[in-house]
Order: structure tokens, then C-alpha cells, then sequence
């Protein structure tokens, strides 16, 4: 399966041991773990310091507090989780897995899968505010006048777009996905999604991919777009 490739910036030297929760220390030779309340196995690496971080962060999240950005960028090493999910509930844990870490000091968290970049601040409220537990891990590219997913090859499923015409069309592409690898709906052409508004879409596929083939956003398993019954 594909793996989730998870980023913290961290004010701890490489070497320093990070103290996740009081039966979890992640020493600088660990490998791999499991954080309580999480059933997916993280394989771990620790990196030095890389120059620019906090522009990634800007990139995505927005009014990111400059002493956020700050911080971000005086970080002294990264840890980095990869992981896989192979459903709705296990993305459930690996959230819940990441607010422990950003509670243990982490300044925030970048989803190298889609692009998104949160601060730790940033995180809980897509958390709070979100609906669907992918929120987070999903991002948007806008294209002429379509709106395409981001980051959903993490989940073994094609990448989903709508024309940006559409009442809320975010909206309508995280209900998608939710339905997609939350309810099991099957992730091909002729399927239907309800909205919650009642209308009904139905996934057709895309003849090509905004992004070429040797980009590493391109998603091997496609593109579905959503047309409105």
C-alpha cells in the first residue's frame, strides 16, 4: 500500500530523546513504534534542521501567527512517521497519534502525501472544525475552472475533482472522499454520492491528470470527477 510520510519540526537536537507520552520515548535509534491509542506501526527517522520551513507552512495554512512561523523556522531537527491506513478508523488513530506528538512539543505537522502543512494550533482546529477525519489530510488545486484533491493515492483511491461552479465544491470532494474510503462506496465510473444537501453527483473518470506523470503529486490510480445528476 502507499505509505503517509508525516514531518514535525521539533525545537529537540536529532539526537534528543522525545518524550511522547509517559510510557513512549522516542530515543534517537528508534526505528519504530506505536503510540498508545493507535494501532498503526510508524516506522521513524530523525533529520536535521532544513532552511525555509515555515514558508511551506504559509504556503498552505492561512494567517499562519508569525511567531508560529517563527518557531517553525528556528527548528532544530525533524521527525519524520511513515506509516500506511487501510481505513477510516485507522486515520482516526494516526490523527489522534499526532495530537500526542504536537502536545509533546512538536510545532506542527506536514503531510508530504498532499502538501498540507499545519501548526500545531492549525491542526486542532481542522480537527474541531472538520467533519470527515481525512480533512486533514486532504489538499485542493484549482485548475481553469475544476477543483481537484490532493493526497488521496495515501489511501489507495483515486484523486477526485468538480467544477468549482458547485455550491461549496471542498465540500463536496471531503464528502466524496469520506465516501469513497470511509463507506465503502466503490471508487470507479457510474457510482453515485449523495451530498448532504441532497444532490446526488456521479463519478465519471478523467481522461488526464493536471499534474505529469513523473510529478510527485501524480496519482497513479487516476482521476474521478464528480457531475452533478
Amino acid at each position: 500500500m502507499p505509505q503517509f510520510i508525516l514531518a514535525f519540526p521539533l525545537m529537540k537536537e536529532v539526537g534528543e530523546p522525545i518524550a511522547v507520552t509517559e510510557t513512549v520515548t522516542l530515543a534517537a535509534d528508534t526505528t519504530s513504534a506505536i503510540i498508545p491509542g493507535c494501532s498503526v506501526m510508524f516506522k521513524v527517522v530523525r533529520k536535521e534542521h532544513v532552511d525555509g520551513l515555515a514558508d511551506i507552512f504559509k504556503e498552505h495554512q492561512e494567517d499562519v501567527p508569525d511567531e508560529d512561523a517563527a518557531a517553525i523556522d528556528a527548528h532544530k531537527s525533524l521527525l519524520f512517521l511513515i506509516g500506511e491506513v487501510k481505513n477510516i478508523e485507522e486515520v482516526e488513530q494516526v490523527n489522534q497519534a499526532i495530537l500526542k506528538l504536537l502536545k509533546a512539543g512538536a510545532l506542527g505537522v506536514y503531510m508530504q502525501q498532499s502538501g498540507t502543512a499545519w501548526t500545531a494550533d492549525g491542526f486542532r482546529e481542522e480537527l474541531d472544525d472538520g467533519e470527515y477525519p481525512m480533512d486533514p489530510w486532504i489538499n485542493f488545486v484549482e485548475a481553469g475552472e475544476t477543483l481537484y484533491t490532493l493526497g488521496m493515492a495515501t489511501f489507495m483511491l483515486p484523486d477526485l475533482c468538480v467544477a468549482t461552479s458547485v455550491e461549496n465544491p471542498q465540500q463536496v470532494l471531503l464528502l466524496s472522499a469520506d465516501s469513497l474510503f470511509g463507506d465503502g462506496i466503490p471508487a470507479k465510473s457510474g457510482s453515485e454520492i449523495e451530498a448532504e444537501d441532497g444532490d446526488r453527483y456521479v463519478l465519471r473518470a478523467e481522461a488526464k491528470s493536471p499534474f505529469p506523470k513523473d510529478a510527485p503529486e501524480y496519482n497513479k490510480q487516476g482521476v474521478l470527477r464528480l457531475v452533478k445528476k
